[in-house]
């Protein structure tokens, strides 16, 4: 035998068959990817075992094409870089082929070509990630057509290595790049909740803020499909997988979700009075089904359909440490809770529900009636289509309707013979700074419109009044305003102290919103806000408050005549939801027996810039309130983010593409609206 072959012969004593075992011999490929070769002599048969998966492979002697077709199906990306690397060598040593030379305009790229990679990365991140364009127009003539005049010698990419290749190895780099963002923050939120797609799949959505950089930046952190029985277990298994693979549980600040046990409960309340008719028997103007991306079985709608069940709200509360001193891990949607206040005034104000209604009847008439629709576009208005989910877009068709003149309305019903009379002529970042300032100051001004308000709006206001002191109770309960006794069940949590000391820190608002509150009462609201500042700040950093010595008990009342302040007459009618942004005044201050993260508070008040970000471009002044800011001001007011990742998922998931697979879906939705990390 050879030495240089490290060959060895075999005889199998059971069958008589002659093995060969040579791992040396063999084609480059064959040598890189498999080991534990063998030949059956009489069979001509070669097995090898793959150095990647351990499967066992077997093709004919001296034929790779099973081997390859292995790699180019389970391994195709390990395979196109060794055989870049392969062809480097080759062009580097070896002469162009005569082939080449002559019949350069046939040739086509190969995979491993960089303008090849550059036009399938270019198809798969600008038409199926962010366009959302299906699967199949890489199968479609004309596509085909388009990418020749583009560049002749693409070789079109395969439908197949886009799901299982390709989408997959941008979603573990994008997962990679999301735990260096996690890593980078100390302060994470998450805003969190559940939707279901047009086959009634259910996803879990998750998306992450933080302040990196001194910016505030919004990621979808996961997007995953639920099955079985909708119950705390399973959101907090899937929640509790979320956090370890982020290593969030020590930076997490506060959860915001809706105020509903499920999605669609949350639902229900999103449509405003008066828009009930509008909805029904409404047409999809895309309701036809077609083909074009059927990657999936045809029951598997049928199959793990998610059963809603009533959820915990503290499930969250038993993955991580909750925060304690009255404050609460989980927060209700500001947004939602102001929403649902006004339908519940809407709905008390018998002249508002009426002129709605009308409202609504226009609008469904312009989608409806092709010859009321071309009126309009002749006086150049058109009126936008409104959805069920979304309350902001019906508040916009309203918008447009009552901004279309009342004679024009009229001259076009009068030529239609259409009996109606006409009675009444929104990605930002809302942090939780907003809440207090908004609420208080909405209040405010309802009281003050219905002192000076006539007989027809006086059911609206109280109507408005009472439903906004019952679902922010706790918040309302801080500034010492009655609210009723039994209130809903996530206003308690609107009680948390992060509402009072996140507006302090946002240079827009300081201690301004809270001047229209009496003398007294305001003396021991900002006396809460002290404590809270104290508070917050020994979690933070518990060694700095013992040198400062710092006593929660002597700065329960504080002199305010050291903070921003401005006149500001409380019957006057406001023009604007804060008017204090503008008209600043300041007066003399005592610094004496303080504790310092108070007189660094005083300080910053003492700013006269009012930029949102003043905080961020002065942290060496104020590193103390630098880093209060990095992590309560990153905690967001709303759950829109979530809602907004739900609207792409629907974009994804239209009915043309309604054979998409729920794994396909998941991914597709986690790269476009994480494209910025792509």
């Amino acid at each position: 035998m050879d030495t240089n072959t490290n060959s060895t012969i075999s005889k199998d004593q059971s069958e008589s068959i002659i093995m060969i075992n040579d791992d040396a011999n063999g084609p480059p490929v064959i040598k890189e990817f498999f080991s534990k070769l063998s030949t059956n002599i009489e069979k001509n048969r070669r097995t090898g075992s793959c150095n990647v998966c351990s499967l066992s492979i077997t093709d004919t002697y001296k034929t790779t094409s099973n081997f390859l077709k292995h790699l180019k199906i389970k391994h195709r990306l390990i395979f196109d870089k060794w055989k870049s690397k392969q062809d480097q060598v080759v062009q580097e040593t070896n002469q162009p082929k005569i082939t080449i030379a002559y019949n350069r305009d046939n040739e086509k790229y190969s995979t491993s070509n960089k303008r090849q990679q550059l036009l399938n990365n270019s198809i798969i991140r600008n038409l199926i990630v962010n366009m959302s364009l299906p699967f199949s127009i890489v199968d479609n003539q004309s596509f085909k057509h388009f990418m020749l005049d583009v560049d002749p010698k693409y070789n079109m990419i395969n439908r197949r290595d886009i799901t299982r290749n390709f989408l997959p190895a941008m979603h573990k780099s994008c997962i990679k790049k999301l735990q260096e963002v996690c890593n980078r923050s100390n302060y994470i939120s998450l805003t969190l909740d559940v939707w279901s797609d047009r086959r009634m799949r259910s996803y879990f959505g998750i998306t992450l803020h933080a302040i990196v950089d001194d910016h505030y930046k919004t990621y979808l952190l996961s997007f995953e499909r639920l099955t079985g029985k909708y119950s705390g277990e399973k959101l907090a298994a899937e929640f509790d997988r979320v956090t370890q693979l982020y290593n969030l549980k020590d930076k997490l600040v506060r959860i915001i979700t809706d105020n509903a046990n499920n999605n669609q409960a949350a639902f229900n309340h999103l449509v405003l009075p008066g828009f009930d008719e509008y909805f029904d028997d409404s047409i999809d103007d895309q309701s036809e089904l077609e083909t074009n991306d059927d990657d999936t079985n045809n029951d598997e709608c049928d199959k793990n359909r998610l059963e809603i069940e009533e959820v915990n709200d503290d499930i969250y509360g038993s993955t991580l440490n909750a925060p304690t001193d009255q404050e609460f891990l989980r927060l209700p949607c500001f947004i939602h809770s102001l929403q649902l206040v006004v339908h519940d005034g809407i709905k008390a104000a018998s002249g508002a529900l009426s002129s709605l209604k009308k409202v609504a009847d226009l609008a469904k008439l312009a989608h409806t009636s092709n010859s009321f629709a071309e009126r309009l576009e002749e006086h150049h208005y058109s009126i936008p289509r409104a959805n069920s989910t979304r309350w902001n877009s019906q508040f916009q068709t309203v918008k447009k309707v009552i901004g279309i003149p009342f004679a024009v309305l009229n001259s076009i019903l009068t030529d239609l013979n259409k009996n109606s009379t006409i009675l009444t002529q929104g990605e930002c970042y809302a942090t939780i700074s907003l809440v207090a300032p908004t609420i208080l100051g909405i209040l405010i001004d309802l009281e003050h419109e219905l002192a000076a308000s006539n007989l027809s709006l006086v059911s609206l206001c109280e109507a408005l009044i009472s439903s906004i002191k019952a679902r922010f109770s706790g918040l309302l309960c801080h500034f010492e305003i009655d609210v009723p006794f039994a209130s809903y069940s996530m206003s308690e949590r609107f009680s948390d102290p992060i509402f009072l000391v996140t507006p302090v820190l946002d240079a827009r608002f300081k201690f301004l919103w809270l001047d229209n509150l009496q003398g007294m009462v305001k003396l021991r609201v900002i006396g809460k806000i002290h404590t809270a500042f104290v508070r917050f700040f020994s979690k933070l950093n518990f060694s700095l408050l013992q040198k400062m010595g710092a006593d929660e008990l002597n700065i329960v009342q504080q002199d305010t005549s050291d903070q921003p302040t401005q006149k500001f007459d409380p019957i006057t009618k406001r023009k604007c939801l804060f008017p204090y942004l503008n008209d600043l005044k300041k007066i003399s201050s005592d610094e004496k027996e303080k504790p310092k993260i108070l007189v660094d508070l005083n300080a910053f008040l003492w700013e006269k810039s009012n930029e949102t970000n003043l905080l961020f471009l002065k942290k060496n002044i104020y590193p103390s309130l630098y880093e209060l800011g990095l992590k309560y001001l990153s905690v967001p007011a709303t759950s829109a983010p979530i809602e907004r990742i739900f609207s792409q998922s629907g974009f994804v998931m239209r009915p043309h593409r309604a054979s998409l697979t729920s794994k396909n879906v998941c991914l597709l939705t986690f790269l476009k609206c994480n494209q910025v990390l792509l």
